[in-house]
């Protein structure tokens, strides 16, 4: 079965795609390491429940001292690997937080990439309503760009420049 060929994806879109994909599968480890963290302490409570039993029902002996023992071990274990569940939901929370960052990085590519393509492509109703004249169409360069390096640049920067002032704006009144 041969898969059709991908369409190339903005990076902005990349980014936004794969944070949505590392959210799905993040939540569904989280829900595994759930049903790990309950088991370990069904396994605490089960091994303090036989202590308790064994010393109750059977008479002290070197032989209830060794399962007694055990039992501890199976308890302390337990204990091991929920403390090492909480470990492991920290590092879902930092994975979370760069999921985060990667949809932020994400929402300011597409933003930066909608304002430099407003500036550059002016949408049809901002236009003159003017007819080219042939001069202008005899005199263009065959595959002349149609806007320079230093205007896209002074885009990029006017566009900068406006979200600086933006923000600065929102602090003053917060």
């Amino acid at each position: 079965m041969l898969d059709k060929p991908q369409e190339p994806q903005a990076i902005s879109d990349q980014l936004m795609q794969i944070a949505r994909e590392q959210e799905g599968g993040a939540e569904r480890v989280l829900d595994q390491i759930e049903v790990i963290q309950h088991s370990f302490e069904e396994i605490q409570a089960l091994s303090k429940e036989c202590q308790e039993i064994l010393r109750t029902l059977v008479p002290p002996s070197q032989e209830l001292e060794t399962l007694t023992a055990r039992l501890e071990q199976i308890g302390f274990h337990a204990d091991n690997g929920a403390y090492n569940i909480q470990g492991a939901f920290d590092l879902y929370q930092y994975q979370d937080v760069v999921r985060q960052k990667m949809e932020r990085v994400g929402r300011s590519l597409i933003e930066v990439a909608q304002y430099v393509l407003g500036r550059l492509q002016p949408a049809e109703d901002h236009l003159p309503k003017m007819a080219p004249s042939g001069r202008d169409i005899l005199s263009r360069e065959p595959q002349m760009a149609d806007v320079a390096k230093a205007e896209a640049d002074s885009v990029v920067a006017e566009f900068f420049a406006k979200a600086l002032k933006d923000k600065a704006a929102k602090k003053a009144e917060g």
